[in-house]
This record gives C-alpha cells, sequence and structure tokens, in this order.
C-alpha cells in the first residue's frame, strides 16, 4: 500500500503540474496537507474500530468540499474564498482538491488494501486491482471489473446460483481493516507488537516519490533565480479611487 510519503510525492507533481503563477512554498504546504490529512484517520482508528482508510478516506469530503468551491467561486455573487485569498487563493484550493482525490484517495483505491470511498454513508472495502491488455487470442482483456454469469444448475433441475460482480470488494468495518503502525491490530496490543512504518514499497512508488520531490527541489530552485525572477511580468497595481485624474 502507498504510504504517506508516496502520497505527498505525488501531490507534489500535481501541484508542480496545476498551480501556475500560484506555485511558491505556501501553497505546496497547502496540497501536501491536505494529502496528509487523509491518513491521520489511523487515529480515528484507536476510538472506532476498523476506520483506517474509510473516517478520511471517503469521497464525501471532496464532494462536500469541492460544492463548496464550486458554489462560492462560481456561483456567488461575492467570494468568500477570492475575497480572502484572491484568484491564487482559489487555485491553490483547487489544486489541493484534486491532489487529494488522485493521489490521496486514487492511490489507495487502485492498490490492493484499497478504501473505503462511501463510508459512512455506504460501508464498504474496495481495491480496484486489476489490468487491462489486448491478446492476439483473447482480444481486449480487463480484470479491474469481473462479472460472473448465473449457474445454470444441476442437470437435475436444480436452481443455479446467481450471478456476481467483482469490483474488489473487500468488506465491511465488520469484517475488513488496514493495519498500521498507529493501531497494527485489532483490539489490545501485546506489549512486544511489530509496528511498521512503511516508506515504500515497490519500485513505482520509489520513482514516484523520488520524481516528485526532484520536480519540486528543480522547480523551487528556477523559481528563485535571478533569471526566473527577471522574466515574471510585473504585477498591476490596481489604481487609486481617490485619486484626482484631472490634476
Amino acid at each position: 500500500m502507498p504510504s504517506t510519503v508516496v502520497h505527498v510525492g505525488f501531490a507534489l507533481l500535481l501541484a508542480a503540474a496545476l498551480l501556475g503563477p500560484a506555485y511558491d512554498r505556501r501553497a505546496l504546504l497547502v496540497v501536501a496537507g491536505a494529502v496528509a490529512f487523509l491518513d491521520l484517520d489511523a487515529f480515528v482508528s484507536l476510538v472506532v474500530t476498523n476506520t483506517h482508510r474509510a473516517a478520511f478516506h471517503t469521497l464525501l469530503l471532496p464532494l462536500f468540499v469541492g460544492a463548496y468551491l464550486y458554489a462560492d467561486t462560481r456561483l456567488a455573487e461575492r467570494s468568500a474564498v477570492r475575497e480572502r485569498w484572491g484568484d491564487r487563493g482559489v487555485r491553490v484550493a483547487w489544486t489541493a482538491l484534486v491532489a487529494v482525490v488522485v493521489s490521496g484517495l486514487g492511490l489507495d483505491l487502485f492498490t490492493g488494501s484499497g478504501a473505503n470511498p462511501f463510508y459512512p454513508l455506504f460501508d464498504q472495502f474496495y481495491a480496484f486491482t486489476g489490468s487491462i491488455e489486448w491478446s492476439s487470442t483473447k482480444g481486449f482483456v480487463q480484470t479491474f471489473v469481473e462479472v460472473r454469469p448465473p449457474d445454470s444448475g444441476t442437470a437435475g433441475g436444480g436452481g443455479g446460483g446467481g450471478g456476481t460482480v467483482d469490483v474488489g470488494q473487500k468488506g465491511s468495518t465488520q469484517e475488513y481493516r488496514v493495519g498500521t503502525a498507529v493501531d497494527p491490530t485489532e483490539g489490545p496490543e501485546d506489549p512486544g507488537v511489530e509496528r511498521i512504518v512503511p516508506v515504500v514499497y515497490a519500485g513505482w512508488q520509489t520513482t514516484l516519490t523520488v520524481t516528485g520531490l526532484a520536480v519540486t527541489f528543480l522547480k523551487l530552485r528556477w523559481a528563485d533565480s535571478p533569471l526566473a525572477v527577471g522574466s515574471k511580468e510585473p504585477r498591476t497595481v490596481a489604481p487609486d479611487p481617490t485619486t484626482d485624474d484631472d490634476d
């Protein structure tokens, strides 16, 4: 499963692509912090059993925030976010939201341990794992969604079982859990229980994390260079309404 380090590494890449002129250290902290926040549900699991990858890994949170941002910045006559932080703040907020959905939730949903994306409205963990390929004998093949037709039954006339659709269901919080260093086992832990803090578990995770950190370092270094500073367009200053243009 991807660690918080991997989530943040991917989020930094998204920030480099989406922040545009709002890219700076403060904006990066907002984006990285929003993504890292999701994994704090490991502590919620100490109170509400098995809610890591559920309590904060729900699509309901970004859906609510996204609806508010859209209503505030697109529909309202006066935008509270824009008045407080300007257009820069709006861009940072949308970038952080995209990073949460893609890097925070997406990476977990598409790996083996999965997440509970509709908790608490619908309590079910999913792990959307599989493959998509083209075979010269089978043609197009995908295994993310597997549909099993109903059993036809036996020749003696016995009823067959119903068909099933497998999209990576893991079970509810009553049936499935994802252990963490904070809460490695269900129930009270033994004094000598092993607590593992993941960093990277696969080559692709290492590549993604190192790339995100490297791009961030180089982009910030470029932003602080004299060449970049000299190439920036000067900021326009709004005219002072108290000034009399007739003088």
